[in-house]
């Protein structure tokens, strides 16, 4: 029988003062016999514990291993604990004993385990395979400890296991633990397998099994843990319970599993539970892990993972300090994954192939002829070395790390207890294994197009981010990298309809580096892409729109800074995705309206909503290609009018086949504001005033349900509010707003053309009579239109007494700073000298000289207004200047700011304030708020001159 200090290696601290006071603590707790254990080889110990303070003190703890290892051998003595823990175990009924029992046999194991690799006494194949029965008795037996308990609570009527699949995953399915690993596992359950008690709710009895399972294992104590839990390799975590049955968990792998989640599966191995179900479990999702034929699709498929890796060969760069054994260039993962791209691609067809431990496949690849012998030689040899330095990292302080210290003095330290006598000859063996490693695995993308970036990786798979994908998202410009790499493994889950089928996914992770690459070229690359993700998540599904962007790749570009820049155009598109079809064709001039029809009012409504939108989208399309014409577009208004006009002819026949006709009852549509005077933006609301008109209101419809004259048209009325405002299977339409009809919101919806009149005439304020300044008919009786507008001019005629004109509206400014104060540097609307200014300006001018002047007459826009006073020498060229000038700004902004800006926003992202500056010709933002004061100040100085010459 061989001891395990039977042929120690010579090893010598690098601070054999600090080394002797460490041993010295453990040898003054030792029993005697660890005493001259210790005594006997004190070099070796030494270099133990001034390399690792969680040997130290482990040996501190349990000087019993110590006794023990000095007479049993290592083997012995591990597999003794190992069947003492199962026994102790069964015979437990308290959690925390339960929990300490745990605990202390692994942390005697991890003490005789450690040395039995520091002594190179064990290979790593022993050194894993040992920690991997440790974590499987430690399931089982913490398993079958909760059973019990739910017996002994009476939530099962017996102890069974059945229908409970538990699978190791990952290296612990590949009986390859490294010695501070997690543990990956995942649980299912089979419905009405295990006897539960009559009340008890299935899910939720498993769901707390599986964590009191975790808890078991992982919960820090007094005596530390026994392993981290890692359950996230179970379909789709982040929307997951910890477990779920076995239907659904096959359900998802073959609808909806994804090429690394194959990976993991060729480790899986069932180590807990029912073993019988756990083997009919992956005997059921073998169609899913290896492809039965060995044809193209199936290479597509692997070479679709290889693709998201930036390899290069020849580059020897690798640095030793701060280098990641696992995920780095040249590490334990590119070993892996060289190993279980060939599995997955040959391993259909050759179950020779479908082996679970990395090294035993590289002999098999190689004597399969898929790999040379001196590639699997080359590649065990690293493999090997790379896990001993990772034992070596993790020893020390039992961490779950893969990182080497960064800082010279803590890696000379390291490379002493790795076995070297200095740090150079250490960097020396290891850079030639990184390196090695890393031509090996770039053999791998010579026959494969690349999907990574040109600064590096690209790989959202797993349930880790990849530190290369992670630098490379930096490079790109985005500040959360980890962010993005967590959302887009997201998408790769199928959580969003967009990304459920395979063929989807495909598609979208060739797109990805194109995509991320776009968004970063924004400017605020982590605005786009939350707003690139909130449009993703509102498809419905994506074959058909991402096959679009790989076919047009120009669409995709618009699409990216739509969503950039112009998030209310994204909605739009987020609700229709044909709406695409307006960038593949892109069309100047604005499309009519569609035959609306007459026999279904809803179906009206729809049509309406689906023109409009579209429309919108085309005109928001448009201003965001050509910026400086932002304000000349001007097609938002007639494109309201059209829908007012269709609406109202689809409620009169609605109206009418309900109730009949009343061909003497006139409706008239008068638009207000922004829509009066042709000045609407993709934000503005409808600003109506319905007026009627009728002989005898008392005449009734010529239906089989009739209705009185007044009531007919209310009737009207509110369907036609109904068709415009409320919303439908395509979303809504406009905000309208009523509140300018005589008396507001206490007058009644429709007025009569005699109260209209009367009550302008009569009882109207000022600021009222401003509004009808902009009044214009859009939609109705044409002769009713007529009258009311030759009222209009009425009302506007009148001669005015310019004191108390200027006094009403001073007055009335100072009403709306106080009850609307500017929102933000963008409300350009109102604050002193902002657009409101202008239009109280303007309008005050054109009412006190419309009865000297009657082309002044009529709705049009601010600049048109502006001209036509300066025409009629009403301003001087000056304050003409002066104020077209800045209406030109103040409109184009308004009309971008649509778009994409918000009132209240303090400073615009990178991307939108492009468009902004692009749109006004401003060099930068400072230079566009100078340029914004210097409007305001001369806007409100000429505000006062022109009211003070009004009131004169």
């Amino acid at each position: 029988m061989r001891l395990l200090f039977d042929a120690l290696p010579p090893h010598q601290p690098l601070d054999a003062a600090q080394a002797a006071a460490l041993y010295g603590d453990i040898a003054a707790v030792a029993t005697p016999a660890a005493q001259q254990l210790l005594a006997t080889h004190q070099s070796f110990f030494e270099w133990v514990v001034e390399g690792s303070s969680f040997l130290a003190r482990l040996m501190r703890t349990h000087t019993d291993v110590l006794d023990a290892l000095a007479t049993q051998s290592v083997d012995d003595y591990v597999a003794a604990q190992l069947f003492g823990l199962n026994e102790q175990m069964q015979l437990c009924d308290a959690e925390d004993a339960a929990m300490q029992l745990l605990r202390t046999c692994r942390n005697r194991l991890a003490l005789a385990i450690a040395l039995a690799d520091l002594a190179d006494h064990w290979d790593v194949e022993q050194v894993t395979s040992a920690l991997t029965r440790l974590a499987d008795t430690a399931v089982a037996s913490g398993l079958e400890f909760l059973l019990r308990q739910a017996v002994a609570k009476g939530k099962l009527t017996e102890f069974s296991q059945a229908g409970l699949v538990v699978l190791a995953l990952g290296k612990h399915g590949g009986q390859e633990l490294n010695y501070s690993s997690d543990i990956d596992f995942v649980v299912y359950y089979t419905p009405d397998a295990l006897p539960l008690a009559e009340g008890q709710d299935e899910r939720k009895f498993h769901i707390d099994l599986v964590k009191g399972l975790t808890g078991l294992l992982q919960n820090m104590t007094a005596d530390g843990f026994v392993f981290r839990v890692d359950l996230r390799l179970r379909p789709d975590p982040g929307a997951t319970p910890v477990t779920v049955s076995v239907g659904a968990a096959l359900g998802y792998y073959e609808s909806m599993g994804q090429n690394w989640e194959r990976a993991v599966y060729i480790k899986a191995r069932p180590i807990a539970g029912d073993l019988q179900a756990g083997q009919q479990f992956l005997t059921d999702l073998q169609p899913y892990i290896w492809r039965r034929y060995f044809d193209f699709a199936a290479v597509e498929d692997v070479h679709s993972m290889k693709r998201q890796i930036h390899a290069v060969r020849g580059h020897a760069d690798i640095a030793a300090m701060g280098h990641n054994l696992k995920l780095g260039r040249g590490g334990i993962r590119e070993i892996e994954f060289f190993v279980q791209t060939q599995q997955l691609i040959a391993g259909g067809r050759d179950t020779d192939l479908r082996g679970r431990r990395t090294v035993d496949m590289l002999a098999m690849l190689a004597q399969k002829g898929w790999i040379d012998a001196a590639t699997a030689e080359r590649l065990t040899a690293s493999y090997y070395y790379l896990r001993r330095m990772e034992h070596r990292l993790q020893m020390r302080l039992d961490e779950q790390t893969q990182t080497l210290p960064a800082e010279a003095d803590a890696f000379a330290k390291f490379a002493r207890f790795a076995g070297y006598l200095t740090a150079d000859d250490f960097t020396r063996e290891l850079t030639a294994h990184l390196q090695r490693v890393t031509q090996d695995y770039a053999l791998l993308f010579e026959q494969a197009d690349s999907l990574s970036a040109e600064t590096g990786n690209l790989v959202f798979t797993g349930g880790e981010d990849d530190p290369g994908t992670l630098d490379t998202l930096t490079q790109m410009g985005f500040a959360r990298p980890a962010h993005v790499s967590a959302t887009i493994r997201g998408w790769h889950a199928g959580r969003m309809g967009a990304t459920r089928s395979t063929r989807a996914l495909e598609i979208l992770t060739r797109l990805q580096p194109l995509i991320l690459q776009r968004l970063a070229r924004g400017g605020d690359a982590d605005e786009g892409f939350t707003r690139f993700d909130k449009f993703l998540s509102g498809l419905p599904a994506g074959v058909q729109l991402f096959s679009l962007f790989q076919s047009n790749p120009h669409v995709l570009h618009l699409l990216i800074d739509i969503v950039s820049v112009a998030p209310r155009l994204a909605a739009f598109l987020a609700d229709n995705a044909n709406l695409l079809e307006a960038l593949v064709q892109p069309v100047s001039a604005p499309l009519p309206m569609p035959a609306i029809p007459q026999d279904d009012f809803e179906a009206a409504m729809n049509v309406v909503r689906r023109h409009v939108h579209e429309e919108q989208f085309r005109i928001g399309t448009r201003t965001l290609a050509d910026p400086v014409m932002a304000a000349a577009h001007g097609q938002y208004t007639p494109l309201a009018e059209s829908a007012i006009a269709a609406l109202l002819a689809a409620a009169q026949a609605d109206i009418e086949r309900q109730y009949g006709k009343l061909p003497e009852a006139r409706l008239a549509v008068l638009g207000m504001g922004k829509l009066g005077s042709g000045e609407m933006t993709l934000q503005s609301d409808l600003d109506l005033i319905l007026i009627c008109d009728c002989p005898d209101y008392a005449m009734t419809s010529d239906g089989a349900t009739t209705l009185d004259a007044e009531r007919w048209l209310a009737r009207l009325a509110r369907r036609l509010l109904s068709g415009l405002s409320a919303p439908t299977a395509e979303g809504g339409l406009y905000e309208v707003d009523t509140r300018l009809r005589p008396s507001g919101n206490a007058g009644p919806l429709v007025s009569k053309l005699s109260a209209f009149v009367d009550y302008q005439t009569h009882r109207a304020w000022t600021w009222e009579h401003m509004a009808l300044t902009r009044a214009r008919i859009l939609a109705g009786d044409a002769v009713l239109g007529e009258a009311v507008m030759q009222q209009v001019g009425a009302v506007l005629t009148q001669l005015r007494d310019g004191t108390k004109l200027a006094a009403d509206i001073v007055d009335m400014r100072a009403r709306l700073r106080r009850h609307q104060p500017q929102a933000g540097p963008f409300d350009i609307r109102r604050g002193d000298g902002g657009l409101v200014d202008i239009e109280f300006i303007a309008q005050a001018l054109q009412m006190a000289y419309a009865p000297e002047h009657k082309t002044l007459l009529g709705a049009r826009a601010l600049p048109k207004l502006l001209a036509d006073l300066r025409a009629l020498n009403v301003l001087a060229e000056a304050e003409h200047q002066a104020l077209s000038e800045a209406a030109a700004c103040f409109l184009s902004l308004r009309q971008i700011a649509s778009l994409c800006l918000e009132d209240n926003m303090a400073e615009p992202a990178p991307a939108t304030a492009a468009l902004v500056l692009e749109g006004l010709n401003e060099p930068d933002m400072p230079r566009l708020q100078q340029t914004i004061a210097a409007h305001r100040q001369a806007v409100a100085a000429l505000f006062d001159t022109i009211m003070a010459r009004l009131a004169a």
